[in-house]
């Protein structure tokens, strides 16, 4: 049996915390800066006003004015996906975590463990926030799982189809244009696109429509990957006042990149994947994860697949974090063959660095980082910021 936990709309769960605003009352999750000026996902009360996930922030407000916009908080609901993966690993799961806030686990190690199927269950909601709506089910199969979860029951293998069978189609993962083709077909459940023929399915929507009719019957067959724990590594910076000017964002982020390098060879480890953060003047958050394709602890290769993503952030920010996973081997990264000249330099120039930093402090080494190169005031137009090598 595959057990999924469940918390529906948990960004706009999260962002309604965040904004302090009653779940009852009419909000919608707002626009991310810099995206398209359309609403995200909506509270039952704002469905109930006519607002639906999509529409233009502009007709949202015009069909209900009283609508309450919240900004999203990408960075605190990945915090509260990840308090729940933990939660659900120390009670012994190897656990696979959904974009769509699930996670499912199979429970056949844990049966003994706890006494049950139920018993695990009941631990599995123990695992999720208090007040959040959260429910557990449990199926043979990892799509039949998650549906399982959404109802909070529990699904036997003669069950499935009958289970399936009455629920819309939309919940299968199909494309628009199948499930366009679909309606036109009158199909609007899954147990009517689970009648067709697999061939016919597999010769009008492709392989992608036949792993759905596959799921649609609770024959899918996926196996599910439980992610390897991770070893975090946090480095933080504050601004006193927001910095708008991506110079100086991108200067600050390198130096936390060096700082999590540094920390992580301090403990033999290499980073794998890090996750960037920020948070805006307007009280917002943004987030993007980078994975990297090998384990490494060099801040340069590092830097080259994070910083251009800075651009990103679209507003000025007071804070940023970096978020590694520094659960690689030591030593990660391919040697060259022969080593430079200029490679030697810049180590021992690093090395020079560090010995004045550590003598005098970080302050003692800075370079000019041009922040508003339209100002006409010295002041205004440079800042300082940490150099590098």
């Amino acid at each position: 049996m595959i057990v999924t936990a469940h918390i529906p709309l948990l960004p706009l769960r999260i962002a309604v915390i965040e904004a302090r605003v009653a779940w009852d009352d009419p909000v919608a999750l707002g626009p991310p800066p810099g995206d398209a000026q359309v609403i995200g996902d909506c509270t039952p009360t704002a469905w109930s006003c006519g607002v639906r996930p999509g529409l233009r922030v502009g007709e949202a407000l015009a069909r209900y004015p009283g609508l309450n916009l919240v900004p999203p908080q990408p960075d605190a609901a990945r915090a509260a996906g990840e308090r729940v993966t933990v939660r659900l690993e120390d009670m012994g799961a190897a656990v696979q975590p959904n974009a769509d806030g699930t996670w499912a686990f199979a429970a056949g190690g844990l049966l003994r463990m706890h006494g049950g199927l139920e018993a695990v269950m009941r631990r599995a909601r123990q695992a999720l926030p208090v007040g959040c709506g959260g429910a557990t089910g449990a199926a043979p199969a990892p799509f039949a799982s998650r549906q399982a979860a959404r109802a909070g029951t529990v699904v036997q293998q003669h069950e499935m189809a009958d289970f399936l069978a009455p629920l819309p189609i939309s919940r299968l993962p199909l494309d628009p244009r199948a499930r366009q083709f679909l309606s036109s077909l009158g199909i609007r459940d899954i147990g009517g696109f689970a009648a067709l023929p697999r061939a016919s399915v597999l010769d009008r929507l492709g392989r992608d429509g036949e792993a759905a009719w596959l799921m649609a019957r609770g024959e899918d067959d996926r196996r599910l990957l439980p992610r390897t724990p991770p070893e975090p590594l946090d480095e933080s910076m504050d601004f006193p006042e927001s910095v708008g000017a991506l110079p100086a964002i991108e200067s600050a982020m390198r130096m936390l990149i060096i700082r999590a390098c540094d920390r992580a060879t301090a403990r033999g480890r290499s980073l794998r994947a890090v996750v960037l953060r920020a948070r805006t003047w307007d009280g917002g958050s943004w987030t993007d994860t980078v994975a990297l394709r090998e384990a490494t602890t060099d801040p340069t290769r590092i830097g080259v697949a994070c910083i251009p993503r800075l651009a990103r952030i679209g507003a000025p920010v007071t804070r940023l974090a970096i978020e590694a996973d520094a659960g690689g081997p030591p030593g990660a990264g391919q040697m060259s063959l022969a080593e430079r000249p200029a490679d030697e330099r810049r180590r021992r120039a690093a090395a020079a660095l560090d010995q004045v930093r550590a003598a005098e402090g970080d302050a003692q080494v800075m370079r000019l980082v041009e922040v508003e190169p339209w100002s006409r005031l010295p002041e205004r137009r440079w800042a300082l910021g940490p150099y590098e090598a």
